[in-house]
């Protein structure tokens, strides 16, 4: 199969550039320290500005110098790695391709995920080449919203049944096989192309069913089913194509026309489950995804039964000899994988394949890229930022400096069972494998996993893809939950570097795993403070442009490099001043931790057709600036400053495109006027009991109410009416489909027999399998949304 490519204008890029990248980026990194050298003279030489305005200018121009030499220093590492990098080869990884294969559990965690979302996700694994492997859906859907719950174990459903035709055809020609071997009398040619034939058949299912999906591809989601259809589903079909031209004049022997059966048998993955925690009082009910996973993990390679407890279901382990105990299987290897995300075909191949080359990994991945594409500004220009830090992840890997990413990632199950620990909830011991004292439980998580000596290895290769959020408000969800744990993390990293040998060796891999953590406190309190600071004295701030200079063309270059536009960069800079107040938003809820020791909610990032609601905070702080840099422009003129009046014409440039193109001043103003009528709402709500109270007792006196209470009721009618302006959002959309209203209800055996859902065998016969092909398309053309 040919491996997963980067954009075009990487491979074009790569291959002129050579050994010339890693010496652009030490240029770029020698004009980043020489323009901080000169600007810094040029402060000392400057007589009359005020020690204070010295001493501020340059505390934050050294944040931001930090973090751009962070950023040139992992770039660095990528453009070794670039020169270094070798795919496995297709005879190295062929053993993973057989029965014995190490086993990998798929672990997918969803909460109220779309159809079509569950479906491309589970189907990327399943088609996903590699022979012993599960997959198993965790539902934290509330148990009590029936309608979810039912429409996503439907989608598992739906998933196995679409498999089951063809791999029952596939397993029926090998069963075959092995009945003519038995006999005697194979005739290779024949059998040879009877394996043409069963890699043909294989490549015309993979295309009939990238047709169905093109007919059910949805409006606002269409980059995202192209992709699927184009990089996962016909990029195998192709494959299979290839191989049986391959073996169309080939005569192979005995051996290998048995391997190739066996390959065949396993091509599909139709061990498929699912798994519902809420539904048990005994497991976690807490919600966030770190505990979602760690509840099924801790069960794996268990047997287990059922029983009564306090008026729900507890799920214990049976005792010997129990009667139909629910067995779940362990695996040497989880691999874990966001609903929202998926993986290309070789996968599981190349990464598994890499664990068991370094047996000092504990977690291998390769950072996910955006889909390509993207139908809105903010999902194009977001999609950027998230793809330049697949460079930067990359990069880390060079100083041993990696971070677990948890939107995909394949884990060594020895390494979590090394790291696992035990902790009380409501009265109650769970088993955690993975951290959930913060939002970024994979970041945390790797420091356990740098306690116990193991580390993370980023695959250099874009084998995973995962949706951006399309709106300002689904990205102000997601952005506020990623920089929110940075600071609670940072002890530990101290703790983890400082306790071990090799301090000064591993310099760089401080100073980057430090960045990681930190830069949306420094960075952005830097870029905040040296706005708020324009007016003091602008002969020192515009050169500050100069300064970062370096870092801007190298980052514009990356973009470039990523299939991007150089310009994008004006559009990068403004989303970036667009999320300040979410940074500052996560940043204070890690302070709030810190404080109180109360763990911060898991907000789901919404997946809408539509947008999703804007925090007022948000359209309001970034009103406030652009409001502030005008008047700073304006006294920079007034006053006949018209250097320092420079940079904050800059900022409104940027304010103003942020405002319109990625927020908009109509969405903001909309959801701001939503959002005060909630407010009124609850209030006129508190206020009424308490009004209706004092009614009752003017009753009493002999009073009419009514004509004291006339006026004041007519202005609140007027206050609540409808606004045409309010866009139509649901209940999940204003809460940005956090988890707050999840409940923690358990359920029977009886009344949710599809809590735990067992493995399915295949059971279709050879002669069904046309009848039941056309059969499933149909279905699935009838059942996604």
């Amino acid at each position: 199969m040919p491996m997963p490519r980067l954009p075009a204008s990487w491979s074009t890029t790569a291959a002129r550039a050579g050994a010339l990248e890693p010496f652009f980026v030490l240029v770029v990194m020698a004009c980043s320290l020489g323009a901080v050298g000169g600007l810094t003279i040029f402060l000392y030489v400057i007589d009359d500005m005020h020690w204070v305005d010295r001493t501020l200018y340059c505390g934050l121009l050294l944040g931001l110098f930090y973090c751009s030499l962070s950023y040139q220093l992992s770039r660095y590492g990528a453009a070794r790695r670039a020169q270094r990098h070798r795919a496995f080869a297709e005879s190295e990884v062929a053993y993973l391709l057989r029965p014995d294969a190490p086993s990998v559990a798929v672990l997918i965690p969803s909460y109220r995920e779309e159809r079509r979302v569950i479906i491309m996700t589970m189907l990327s694994a399943a088609l996903a080449r590699y022979s012993n492997r599960r997959l198993v859906l965790l539902v934290d859907d509330p148990p009590g919203d029936d309608a979810s719950v039912e429409a996503t174990l439907s989608a598992v459903d739906e998933v196995h049944a679409l498999l089951d035709a063809p791999m029952g055809a596939l397993r029926n020609e090998a069963k075959a096989w092995h009945r003519r071997q038995a006999a005697g009398g194979v005739n290779l040619a024949t059998e040879t192309w009877r394996l043409k034939r069963s890699y043909d058949y294989v490549a015309g299912w993979l295309e009939r069913l990238a047709r169905s999906f093109e007919a059910e591809i949805s409006p606002a989601f269409r980059h995202v089913d192209r992709f699927f259809i184009d990089r996962i589903v016909l990029d195998l079909a192709r494959h299979y194509r290839a191989r049986g031209a391959e073996l169309s004049d080939a005569l192979l022997p005995v051996e290998m026309i048995d391997r190739e059966y066996d390959i065949l048998a396993d091509l599909f993955c139709t061990d498929i489950s699912s798994f519902q925690r809420k539904t048990f009082a005994n497991l976690s009910h807490a919600p966030n995804k770190a505990m979602n996973l760690n509840a099924y993990i801790g069960m794996m390679g268990g047997r287990y039964a059922m029983r009564r407890a306090g008026g729900g279901v507890a799920l214990e382990p049976a005792a010997a000899g129990a009667r139909d105990p629910i067995e779940i299987p362990g695996a040497d290897f989880v691999l874990t994988l966001d609903a929202d995300s998926v993986i290309l075909g070789d996968y599981m191949l190349q990464l598994v394949h890499l664990l068991n080359q370094n047996q000092k990994a504990g977690v291998a991945q390769t950072p996910y890229l955006t889909f390509p594409k993207g139908l809105t500004p903010v999902e194009r220009i977001a999609g950027a930022t998230t793809d330049i830090q697949y460079l930067i992840h990359q990069g880390a890997t060079f100083f041993n400096a990696s971070y677990w990413v948890g939107a995909n990632a394949l884990i060594r199950t020895t390494a979590l069972q090394q790291i696992a620990r035990e902790q009380q909830e409501a009265g109650k011991t769970c088993k955690v494998f993975i951290q959930d004292e913060t939002v970024i439980e994979d970041t945390g998580s790797t420091i356990d996993l740098l306690e116990a000596g193991w580390t993370v290895h980023n695959y250099f290769a874009p084998l995973a893809y995962s949706a951006t959020p399309a709106d300002f408000g689904a990205l102000a969800i997601q952005r506020k939950r990623w920089s929110n744990g940075g600071l609670i993390i940072f002890p530990m990293l101290l703790r983890q570097y400082f306790g071990n040998r090799g301090r000064m060796r591993r310099i760089p891999e401080l100073v980057l795993r430090t960045n990681y953590l930190l830069s949306p406190l420094i960075g952005n309190a830097a870029v905040f403070a040296l706005m708020i600071w324009a007016s003091a004295d602008g002969r020192a701030l515009v050169w500050t442009p100069l300064v970062m200079l370096p870092y801007f063309l190298l980052y514009g270059s990356d973009l470039r490099r990523l299939g991007y536009r150089f310009r994008d960069l004006f559009a990068v800079c403004a989303l970036n001043l667009m999320l300040l107040p979410v940074t500052f938003a996560g940043i204070l809820a890690s302070i709030r931790q810190m404080i109180t020791g109360r763990k911060g909610s898991f907000s789901r990032t919404p997946k809408v057709a539509d947008r999703t609601f804007i925090p007022p905070y948000c359209f309001l702080f970034n009103s406030f600036m652009l409001a502030l840099m005008l008047r700073y422009v304006a006294d920079g003129l007034i006053a006949g400053d018209y250097l320092g009046a420079i940079v904050p014409a800059v900022n409104v440039t940027l304010y103003g495109y942020g405002l319109h193109r990625l927020i908009g001043f109509r969405n903001g103003l909309a959801d701001l006027a939503l959002a005060i009528r909630t407010r009124l709402a609850a209030a006129s709500n508190a206020a009424a009991g308490s009004m209706a109270r004092a009614v009752h007792g003017l009753g009493w006196l002999g009073l009419r109410p009514a004509r004291i209470f006339a006026a004041p009721a007519l202005f609140a009618l007027i206050m609540l009416a409808p606004m045409n302006v309010a866009p139509k959002l649901s209940q999940d959309d204003f809460i940005g489909g956090a988890i707050a209203s999840q409940s923690n209800s358990t359920a029977t055996a009886e009344t949710r027999p599809r809590a735990i859902a067992q493995p399915r065998t295949a059971r279709a016969t050879a002669a069904e399998r046309d009848a039941a092909l056309g059969l499933l398309v149909e279905q699935l053309r009838g059942a996604r949304p």
